[in-house]
């Protein structure tokens, strides 16, 4: 009896807790592909809307989006009405379904997307915008639907005031601008002084003394092995070593190839293990390469390994994305041969390893993997755009804007028959090497970035089979399942960029975004081009202070 007596109150208590685990319980949503009318270069946007809609619409702990790819498998073409929709959603055994339609006229998009539940209760949302401006809009759309159906609250980015915690938002930069707008409500991460321009000796942004000769590229790493990181500049006829020392650059080693050496590209990395890094030259003789590699030996700089017949570079590799040396053989027709390889050397001599799954226009300086939850995209510098590949080579996006474009030109003719010796006056075409392609993780989110350089007002003129830009900016980029969007940028720097990396060149344990530039002393003046080395300070610890969705840096409306 007394037993009956304690279980009745325990069983009430249970009773009258359902109703409110039920309340938070998490629930479930699916999204097919949207249905797109027009041209065939947009069908990609099938999966690329939806894989956005599922990223924006996932709540932790609230709703839960459906594997993509049971979605297709119940159901591959998209739902055609409400019906049909509802009769999918039954079968998934989920909460909600969103379905839709993308039209696509010249350069204006229609986007009507659907949100069903299971009781057959329909939100419809209807997205007019251009075509360059529809991720933006769609985004906006998702978040009202958030905010109407389920009752999400704004994120703190959103809300008026101050970040989570009532703190107040990190101070803004002036020298990075988050997104395209330009007023004074954006706020950015990494650095205080990114937001307001100042001058160069202001917090945050520091600038080497003029170098006299124009580079060719930049790479950092420990090259003497004392566990420092040394800057490497790869003029356009010298390879030179410094260390940032007091403000300066400090000389440590330099080496002269011959003179009638092309030279593209420069990296640095531990080929046998010892702690240091090589420094590792991509060099071209009338028309063949000739790559080098450098050690650091008792203050000098001397050759380790010499007339390398590939075109070298380094690049983080899936699945563990780790750095490897990798390579492309040479084509007299079309520069590469097709397919990029890792390499080792056995014996003094290159050997060409396995060969890296990419696309087939590929080569050893243009592409760069972009880590995903369930696997990888590929990014490709496509004359000078961004191409956006998936693991299995197909592409799906394509930037507009041009980035990543360099003024080191290669010779080359696809037309010329295989025998051939022109003249000295020949008329060549010029294949330009990229700039690099780098990915990161700079902030808290699980999306990385993708930092890479765009050249502003292009100097048509051509000297020495260069071409130069009068100035640039380096842009921050995200996947957002549709296509590359600006996450934030430097404000502009006057000059041609010429290298860019991340790393360490302070040794004090934080990175630094590190950019090499030619001055420009005007289009008649190019041959007084000096080199210009800039670091921006960056406050990666902060990054996720602001607490908006792609880390803390305010959405892009």
């Amino acid at each position: 009896m007394t037993q009956s007596k304690l279980y009745l109150p325990i069983a009430l208590a249970l009773v009258l807790l359902v109703p409110a685990l039920g309340h938070t319980q998490t629930k479930t949503f699916a999204v097919t592909q949207f249905t797109v009318h027009g041209p065939d270069k947009y069908q990609y946007l099938k999966q690329g809307i939806q894989s956005m809609v599922v990223s924006r619409l996932s709540w932790p702990g609230r709703l839960q989006a459906m594997d993509a790819t049971k979605v297709d498998a119940a159901q591959p073409a998209p739902p055609a009405s409400e019906a049909e929709a509802l009769a999918l959603l039954k079968k998934l055994h989920a909460d909600y379904i969103v379905y839709g339609s993308l039209t696509i006229a010249g350069e204006e998009a229609s986007l009507d997307m659907h949100f069903l539940d299971a009781a057959g209760k329909s939100w419809p949302k209807a997205v007019q915008a251009k075509l360059a401006n529809l991720v933006p809009a769609m985004e906006k759309a998702v978040k009202e639907a958030g905010a109407e159906i389920f009752q999400r609250p704004p994120s703190p980015s959103q809300a008026a005031g101050a970040g989570p915690g009532g703190k107040t938002p990190l101070p803004p930069n002036a020298a990075f601008l988050a997104s395209q707008a330009d007023n004074d409500s954006q706020k950015s991460y990494l650095n205080p002084n990114f937001r307001y321009a100042g001058p160069t000796q202001t917090p945050g942004v520091w600038r080497s003394q003029a170098l006299p000769y124009a580079s060719s590229g930049i790479a950092v790493g420990d090259v003497t092995g004392d566990g420092k990181n040394e800057i490497v500049v790869l003029g356009t006829a010298s390879v030179e070593v410094f260390r940032y020392t007091n403000e300066q650059l400090v000389p440590v080693a330099k080496y002269e190839p011959p003179t009638n050496f092309q030279l593209l590209n420069v990296s640095t990395f531990d080929i046998n293990g010892d702690g240091s890094a090589e420094i590792i030259v991509s060099a071209r003789y009338f028309k063949e390469p000739r790559s080098f590699v450098l050690e650091h030996v008792g203050g000098k700089l001397e050759l380790k390994h010499r007339d390398i017949a590939l075109y070298l570079n380094v690049a983080t590799l899936p699945p563990d994305f780790t750095r490897a040396l990798v390579g492309s053989r040479p084509d007299p027709r079309e520069v590469f041969t097709r397919g990029v390889s890792q390499v080792s050397f056995n014996g003094g001599q290159a050997v060409m390893g396995s060969t890296i799954s990419l696309p087939k226009k590929a080569n050893a300086f243009n592409f760069a993997f972009l880590p995903e939850k369930a696997g990888y995209r590929v990014i490709l510098a496509e004359d000078d755009h961004l191409g956006v590949y998936s693991a299995k080579g197909e592409r799906v996006a394509l930037t507009e804007e041009e980035y990543a474009g360099s003024g080191i030109g290669v010779e080359h003719d696809p037309m010329m028959a295989p025998m051939d010796r022109p003249r000295n006056d020949y008329l060549w075409l010029y294949y330009y090497i990229p700039l690099p392609i780098l990915v990161a993780n700079l902030d808290t989110d699980p999306h990385h970035e993708i930092l890479v350089s765009r050249n502003i007002s292009v100097a048509a003129q051509f000297f020495e089979n260069y071409r130069s830009f009068s100035q640039g900016e380096i842009h921050a980029l995200y996947w957002d399942g549709v296509g590359l969007n600006l996450k934030w940028k430097t404000r502009r720097i006057k000059g041609t960029i010429t290298g860019y990396a991340l790393a360490d060149i302070y040794n004090d344990g934080k990175p630094q975004l590190v950019v090499a530039l030619n001055t420009w002393p005007g289009a008649m003046g190019v041959m007084n081009r000096k080199t210009v080395i800039m670091a921006y300070s960056l406050d990666t610890e902060g990054a996720g202070s602001a607490g908006t969705e792609y880390g803390n840096v305010q959405d892009i409306d």
